[in-house]
């Protein structure tokens, strides 16, 4: 055999392996090869575990490309209502996931229920006013900030929350993501809040905030269900992320950011 033959021979082995090591790299690497990209319209308490989840399920799945919009819950299902967008909806509280399905913007069978959303009071570190319940947050000397009750799933919580305690309150400030109601409160603009259990070991509230639990009894919980929506382009990638986020390993890194897993 010549040499040109030889060199063409070697040309094309090489061609060969580095294609097929580009397609089986990812069952070297530990991850699949799957292609894919979609959207997760996340509401905005989950900004600090959506990183993490996201990372993970990027080291299973590192080709498939995860875009994350976070906000208010109740602006995430205009976008389901208005634009027809989105692979992968993850509110706050179950009621936003129940209106979706029942609008047909869901596959529901994809619906599962993850985790629990609880309700804390929260004060100005050291609790300068003494509030120890839902009560004194009526008292005309307490500024309460709440979330807008059409808005973020914490402002219909807190409405749902109060209501059952016969409790009125004015606040001084309402706000569209529960994020917002953690930065008054930060920035002293507020003597109180209600906001989300989980919320409270973030590091920009550390030493400068005070929790004040509800009892079990008074307290509404809020369900944390994710789903799959019929306006997916990448079905097979939106079941994936949605799985992962239900699995065993998505339920740690929830419960490692202060969730409550049932």
């Amino acid at each position: 055999m010549d040499n040109k033959k030889i060199f063409i021979i070697i040309v094309i082995v090489a061609i060969l392996a580095i294609a097929i090591g580009s397609y089986f790299s990812g069952a070297f690497s530990g991850g699949s090869s799957q292609e894919g990209s979609i959207e997760v319209l996340a509401g905005a308490g989950f900004s600090k575990v959506g990183p993490e989840l996201v990372e993970k399920f990027n080291e299973k799945y590192p080709n498939i490309e995860v875009n994350v919009k976070y906000g208010g819950s109740g602006e995430l299902f205009a976008t389901l209502e208005t634009q027809k967008a989105g692979d992968v909806f993850l509110p706050a509280a179950y009621k936003y996931m129940g209106e979706a399905m029942e609008n047909g913007y869901m596959e529901n069978d994809t619906v599962v229920n993850i985790t629990e959303n609880v309700p804390v009071i929260v004060v100005q570190k050291g609790n300068p006013k003494n509030i120890t319940s839902l009560d004194d947050l009526a008292r005309d000397d307490v500024e309460v900030g709440l979330g807008e009750p059409d808005g973020p799933a914490i402002g219909k919580t807190s409405e749902k929350l109060l209501e059952k305690n016969n409790v009125t309150v004015t606040p001084i400030v309402t706000t569209t993501t529960v994020n917002q109601l953690l930065t008054y409160m930060i920035a002293g603009d507020i003597d109180a809040t209600i906001i989300w259990k989980d919320m409270t070991v973030w590091e920009e509230g550390k030493d400068k905030i005070d929790v004040v639990e509800i009892p079990e009894e008074d307290n509404t919980p809020s369900s944390i269900p994710v789903g799959v929506t019929n306006f997916t382009k990448d079905e097979d990638s939106a079941r994936k992320f949605q799985e992962f986020l239900t699995s065993d390993e998505g339920k740690e890194i929830w419960e490692k950011w202060g969730f409550e897993i049932k």
